[in-house]
């Protein structure tokens, strides 16, 4: 599947292809929410949490796609972990920039991985049962996080908060597109749990444990961030997150853990009914960084096409 190719049939809510985009972070200043370490770091922290995450959202896909039976699901697993591979990409470089700011994030980084590890590794030596339960688990705690990361998306391409804010536009650019395809294949992974499990009550399960977890973890990279800030002494505080959101910079803990959570702990939750594919294809079809990627790959076909034509026809 190249970068410009789509399935030949799209189900709405999964994934068509991959976009190779990229960022100059040669400009970005370490605060690129303008004087406000806070919104910036809260941001930041993740970068922190997605490249470690989205390689366990991977592997977790990945083991569970021989015990898909719906072609509909199937298909466009390969396009899904391509995206997924590629953000976990994109926000690594963003911790190489941070590095060259003077943020060292390794502190945090090996933390995270050995707390993420303990919860997404194999266990051959397990009984059969348990460890098919062990994968049923790990999936439901993707399908929960993806519906945090679909909520997400919505909220950085509709909100104008930081815009208005002066915010680095490569970095909105990230964000944005990031979410965007987030929003495109925010129905693949719960799709795939209920297809191989089903179970509402592991479904839940994972929401009430995740949702907390997600929280602790984020509002902890924000919190070591601002320490290794070399610019502030500020400590990240509850009513630095509410001004932030009255502001419209962030989004408001209420309705991103609570609301969003209750929302998804209902039995008939679906994933399409939150957010807008239309929508996040439109902010794809304007992104710098996507039609730059969109570009690059047209002429790499067209290179390649071209190279198997003077193959096939030597003068």
């Amino acid at each position: 599947m190249t970068e410009v190719e789509d399935l030949d049939v799209h189900h709405d809510g999964y994934p068509t292809h991959r976009r190779k985009a990229r960022f100059d972070w040669s400009n970005t200043p370490l605060h690129w929410v303008p004087d406000d370490p806070f919104a910036t770091h809260f941001w930041n922290a993740l970068h922190l949490l997605l490249p470690e995450g989205e390689r366990g959202f991977i592997k977790a896909v990945n083991e569970a796609a021989p015990l898909v039976d719906d072609p509909e699901l199937t298909a466009p697993i390969k396009a899904f972990v391509q995206q997924e591979s590629w953000h976990a990409g994109a926000h690594q470089v963003v911790l190489d920039h941070l590095a060259e700011q003077g943020i060292d994030t390794k502190p945090y980084i090996d933390k995270l991985q050995k707390w993420l590890r303990a919860g997404t590794n194999q266990h051959p030596g397990w009984p059969t049962r348990l460890q098919r339960w062990w994968l049923y688990r790990r999936l439901a705690d993707v399908a929960a996080l993806e519906h945090f990361t679909a909520v997400l998306g919505q909220w950085w391409i509709q909100n104008r908060g930081l815009d208005y804010a002066g915010t680095d536009p490569v970095m909105l650019d990230l964000l944005r597109w990031h979410g965007a395809e987030e929003v495109e294949h925010r129905s693949l992974v719960f799709d795939i749990y209920q297809n191989v499990c089903g179970s509402y009550l592991l479904r839940a399960w994972a929401m009430l444990f995740n949702a907390p977890g997600f929280l602790f973890a984020w509002f902890a990279g924000v919190r070591f961030l601002m320490a290794q800030d070399p610019t502030t002494t500020a400590e990240p505080r509850l009513r630095d997150w509410l001004r932030a959101a009255r502001q419209y910079k962030v989004p408001g803990p209420w309705n991103l853990f609570v609301i969003s959570t209750l929302r998804y702990m209902r039995p008939s939750h679906h994933p399409s009914t939150e957010a807008s594919t239309q929508m996040a294809m439109d902010y794809l079809a304007q992104s710098p960084a996507a039609r730059a990627a969109r570009q690059a790959a047209q002429g790499d076909q067209r290179s390649r096409s071209a190279e198997k034509d003077a193959s096939a026809n030597p003068v």
